[in-house]
């Protein structure tokens, strides 16, 4: 939270403002912040998007060094995350064929699965 705090007055943004960009409640943050409400790791996202960051981005600031080497865990991640990425040439992109989803499985089920996953993995990260 401290870290949130601090990037926001450093990048010159209120917490009226990043509540406006995020559709929040006058106070919400606030409230946040204060502990009245629990900070989760959608939370941490989303304020870092409104406040331009990249969610990798924020999550490299509060973690900016990995451990040597990473954890087998770590390096499962890493592979997975890797596949997931879009391609980043022109060619890349052209001979990659679009896949179909996967029957019954809807982009919130995928979302909700990555958020879980991330929660362990950065709670494991702080044992």
């Amino acid at each position: 939270m401290k870290l949130l705090r601090t990037a926001m007055r450093m990048l010159g943004l209120t917490n009226r403002e990043v509540e406006r960009r995020l559709g929040y409640t006058p106070s919400y943050l606030s409230r946040l912040f204060g502990g009245a409400i629990e900070l989760k790791v959608e939370h941490v996202v989303s304020i870092a998007r409104a406040m331009g960051l990249k969610p990798a981005e924020f999550f490299a600031l509060a973690y900016p060094r990995l451990p040597d080497p990473p954890s087998d865990a770590a390096s499962v991640l890493w592979g997975v995350l890797r596949e997931m990425q879009p391609p980043t040439s022109t060619r890349e992109r052209a001979e990659e064929a679009p896949r179909p989803p996967a029957a019954g499985i809807t982009a919130e089920d995928v979302d909700a699965r990555i958020q879980a996953s991330l929660r362990q993995f950065f709670s494991s990260l702080g044992k």
